[in-house]
């Protein structure tokens, strides 16, 4: 059984459908032994909201400098999990030009919001046409959004019951160095899609691709809860050394070989 220290999916109020704050989510992670969390509210399922919202509001909100990168001796990671919006591979913000916004130097809102972040997980949720793909089409999403350098996590990528080249998915993640989700919410909410989890993951472990088994906590009280996946990673005999989550330092290494410090 496995100790693992780090939450690196998590949400608060801010996502809309979620119902604690970042303080709240800190404070429960410190009484349950955990070394660090990542606030990674969602950008896409909540876009026209955020848009109705004035500048100063929204460019206040995103900069990590706003929130304390310690609370109560956990360290608290400013993230986000950010919609893949087509077959292409884009992200949610792609289509949104960044000329308003006095950005000389970058394009589109998603390069902005995702140079912002610490941790970026960008997971399929649903777009106009999503499940209208073939498994060439849902592969390439897959291997486009683990190609992008700010990228670090691909979120819950069996959630949507795609079908895809599990093989082609893992080996893009080895070769761009990112981490894949074993999403314990998702394996609470949708039972029957355990067996495909634990492919994924055993594929993971033979290639040698890091994973993060995450909460998806919508609430404080689930900040941390992430049996249902060490019981399948731990059923699979996942080695230890490829939880990333394990432990802050090991999240870090992660994020640093994600990103190509490492």
């Amino acid at each position: 059984m496995y100790n693992l220290k780090v939450d690196a999916h998590t949400h608060t109020i801010f996502t809309g459908h979620a119902y604690s704050t970042v303080a709240e989510n800190a404070m429960i992670a410190a009484e349950k032994g955990l070394e660090a969390i990542a606030m990674t509210d969602h950008f896409g399922l909540q876009l026209p909201w955020l848009m109705s919202k004035r500048k100063y509001n929204l460019e206040n909100h995103l900069k990590p400098e706003n929130m304390p990168k310690f609370m109560r001796g956990v360290r608290v990671f400013n993230g986000i999990e950010i919609d893949i919006t087509g077959f292409d591979g884009r992200l949610a913000g792609s289509e949104m030009p960044l000329s308003i916004w006095s950005h000389p130097n970058l394009q589109t809102f998603d390069e902005y919001i995702l140079g912002t972040k610490e941790v970026v997980i960008a997971s399929l949720h649903y777009f106009d046409g999503f499940r209208d793909g073939d498994i060439v089409k849902n592969t390439q999403m897959y291997i486009n959004v683990l190609s992008r350098p700010k990228v670090d996590i691909l979120g819950h990528p069996v959630r949507c019951g795609l079908e895809f080249d599990w093989r082609e998915v893992v080996a893009a993640a080895k070769a761009h160095s990112k981490m894949v989700e074993i999403n314990t919410a998702a394996l609470r909410s949708r039972p029957n899609q355990r067996a495909a989890n634990m492919k994924l993951a055993q594929l993971c472990a033979e290639a040698g691709v890091a994973v993060i088994a995450s909460s998806d906590a919508h609430i404080c009280f689930d900040v941390g809860e992430f049996g249902l996946a060490v019981d399948m990673l731990t059923e699979i005999g996942f080695p230890e050394e490829l939880i990333a989550t394990r432990s802050l330092a090991a999240f870090e290494n992660a994020l640093g070989q994600s990103r190509g410090a490492l």
